[in-house]
């Protein structure tokens, strides 16, 4: 069995209102979706993004002419072997570096190679994991995004957060960094909302220095919240490890880490108690399963950042094969989650006491909507 061909499709997905957070304004979802074909006919998919903002050809320009030369030809079953040859031991692609839109970029193709050799061995992706730990994954509601620019009020807070109740969602992630008065406010308004039960879990996406989390201790303090994901720069890890010592609130963080390589530091500087590596941003499952294993040997639990489509199929295989699991983050707005569900329909939906359940067919458990994939494409 070889692979015969590499196909990008970049994608982008129109808002019928612009979303936002604390780190700006989009309007569309834009994507790329990835398809290995295997010489047998047998077809396995990934996804590079997302990709806010445009730049989706970048990505398609990056896979065409350095990485799929690479891999034509090649046994598609061989994922450790492939993902070291992309991220350039002894090739030239070493040249593009181990970081950033290229790590990206290896970790679509990765999914899709995973996808692949799923189907081509008839079992599940978990299963070539180690197994299958949970047959469900709790989720969480991830959202709050802005409205036409501008942060939500303290009424919409709320009526979000009795909707994502009512879902049967575990708990809700809200974003924050809109100014003092407002995070407060909206915190407020979720709690009352949700009533005591439920898990809060707040998104700074990188909006504080130390010493103003500091001063928000007290009055976070008073919401019992589950974790407080990126509360300042990624890179400043030892302001996250003094906060994980020192705040009365657990930290989150691994969205925009890149590689087993730059997670060590995390765990290393005892930076975070919940770690999020995006199966995308992270390297693909290749990767991703190496940075939960050394959460586990950390004691830190599992909980990946996901805001994609067919990415979500892969955590959640990978949450599956995990015995640390917190829960699976879950997005019903900003683009993806309407873009997934034409993609590949009612798959890994949230089911009415807010848990995902893992499919046990072959690969990832998805089947692409081709005819979507030429509506929603980029062309030229």
């Amino acid at each position: 069995m070889k692979i015969v061909n590499v196909e990008t499709i970049p994608l982008s997905f129109p808002l019928e209102v612009p979303a936002r957070d604390a780190t700006g304004v989009w309007n569309s979802w834009d994507t790329v979706i990835v398809k290995i074909t295997a010489s047998g006919g047998t077809v396995g998919y990934g996804e590079i993004g997302p990709v806010h903002g445009g730049g989706v050809r970048v990505f398609k320009t990056l896979v065409d002419e350095r990485l799929k030369p690479l891999l034509l030809g090649k046994d598609p079953t061989e994922r450790e072997k492939l993902f070291e040859t992309m991220r350039g031991k002894g090739t030239a692609a070493y040249a593009f570096g181990e970081k950033g839109a290229v790590i990206s970029a290896i970790a679509g193709i990765d999914i899709a190679l995973w996808d692949l050799t799923g189907k081509i061995l008839k079992t599940p992706v978990y299963n070539l994991l180690g197994g299958r730990v949970f047959d469900r994954i709790p989720a969480y509601a991830s959202g709050f995004f802005g409205k036409g620019g501008r942060p939500l009020t303290p009424g919409e807070c709320s009526e979000e957060a009795k909707r994502y109740a009512d879902q049967g969602f575990k708990g809700v992630k809200m974003k924050i960094g809109y100014g003092r008065k407002q995070d407060l406010q909206n915190l407020e308004a979720v709690r009352k909302a949700l009533g005591p039960e439920l898990g809060i879990m707040v998104d700074a996406n990188q909006g504080f220095t130390v010493p103003q989390v500091m001063s928000l201790a007290r009055d976070l303090e008073a919401f019992d919240l589950t974790f407080m994901e990126e509360p300042v720069s990624i890179h400043d890890i030892e302001g996250m490890a003094h906060l994980s010592a020192t705040f009365p609130i657990p930290i989150a963080a691994g969205e925009n880490y890149y590689t087993r390589y730059e997670f060590r530091e995390l765990f290393t500087k005892r930076a975070v108690a919940v770690v999020q590596p995006d199966i995308i941003h992270a390297g693909g499952i290749t990767e991703t399963k190496k940075i939960a294993s050394m959460a586990q040997a950390f004691g830190v639990a599992l909980s990946p950042h996901i805001h994609a489509t067919v990415g979500v199929a892969a955590s959640i295989h990978l949450l599956a094969s995990s015995p640390h699991t917190l829960a699976a983050e879950y997005i019903t707005s900003g683009g993806s989650y309407d873009l997934r569900r034409v993609l590949y329909g009612d798959a890994y939906l949230v089911d009415k006491d807010g848990y995902i359940h893992v499919s046990d067919e072959p690969g990832l458990g998805i089947r692409l909507n081709e005819k979507a994939l030429e509506q929603y494409g980029v062309k030229g």
